[in-house]
């Protein structure tokens, strides 16, 4: 068995966020506004080092004060940031969010080519052998693979990872208006990703669309055909889906007071990685997944209010 340090290694975006606190208040609504550091790797890997995973990212900032803010930030969470530089020129990509009391967001982006995304920078041979080494799983999402020039950075980062012995997992995290060709685009790309991954943790309409099928467990049980060994489906306020060789296991919603509802799929994504390992149950692992998404979303979307490990198997024997 490789002698590793980290548990994942995963690769994405890097930007700030400026959100309201709670649901129901737009941006020019509310009495203070709050800034930390988001995009989906970057909200996984925070995730994960809260509930006691060793991660690092493998991403680009901008070489301003926001891009330096958040690599310290996520250094003084615990993520390995080896992988992370400042690209010269560039500024670090900035999105607004708010929740409505209905649950819909919103999001503005302010990221543009050439501009302030320094992600799409990266190569692929910047990141060498020795580091992918240091991980036992490599996790990677579909923001990045929506443009073709990171696409292929990530796809040949994967491989070879998995020609290194890694874990490959993969979620795909599906926004359909970030595809210029749409969700046929992002469904033929993202059946590339799946070929690639042991592991794929999504949702229903994520699993639906790569497969080609209305029916969840159907899509499941495809995936788990087309190449990953194990797919976990989550389904919103219904039991998310475990899926292994023929086999699909329902693993119950977890309910929640919701203080604001973004990230809760990064959240779930993070609580199955920080206690997965190869044999153990996936059950067992999709269930802390949701413990630790019910936690994130009933509390304000800061870093020190994302759960840790203690406080999910807390709420797991109280629930049990």
């Amino acid at each position: 068995m490789r002698a590793t340090d980290l548990d994942v290694l995963t690769i994405g975006m890097m930007m700030g966020e400026v959100s309201p606190p709670r649901l129901g208040v737009r941006i020019g609504d509310a009495d203070h506004l709050l800034l930390f550091p988001s995009g989906s790797a970057t909200i996984f890997s925070l995730a994960l080092a809260r509930l006691g995973g060793r991660i690092g990212l493998i991403s680009r900032v901008g070489d301003d004060e926001l891009g330096r803010w958040m690599r310290e930030t996520l250094d003084t969470a615990g993520i390995d940031t080896a992988g992370i530089a400042a690209v010269p020129g560039q500024l670090t990509p900035l999105s607004l969010a708010s929740v409505d009391e209905q649950g819909e967001k919103t999001f503005a982006y302010y990221r543009f080519p050439d501009v302030c995304d320094p992600l799409a920078t990266l190569k692929a041979e910047e990141v060498d052998d020795a580091y992918l080494r240091r991980a036992r799983v490599f996790d990677f999402t579909e923001s990045s693979l929506r443009v073709p020039v990171l696409r292929g950075t990530s796809l040949s980062l994967a491989r070879r990872a998995r020609d290194l012995g890694l874990t490959v997992c993969y979620n795909p995290n599906f926004r359909s208006s970030a595809w210029a060709g749409g969700a046929a685009e992002a469904a033929e790309v993202q059946r590339d990703a799946v070929r690639l991954a042991d592991l794929v943790v999504l949702n229903e309409v994520e699993a639906c669309l790569i497969a080609g099928e209305s029916e969840v467990g159907v899509a499941g049980r495809w995936l788990v055909e087309f190449g990953p060994s194990l797919v976990v489906i989550t389904r919103g306020p219904l039991p998310a889906l475990v899926v292994s060789g023929s086999e699909v296991a329902e693993v119950p919603a977890v309910s929640a007071n919701v203080v604001f509802d973004v990230g809760a799929g990064d959240v779930f994504h993070a609580g199955f990685l920080a206690v997965w390992r190869p044999g153990e149950d996936p059950i067992r692992c999709a269930t802390f997944a949701a413990h630790a998404a019910a936690l994130k979303i009933s509390r304000p979307p800061q870093l020190d209010a994302l759960p840790v490990r203690d406080e999910v198997l807390a709420r797991m024997v109280g629930d049990g």
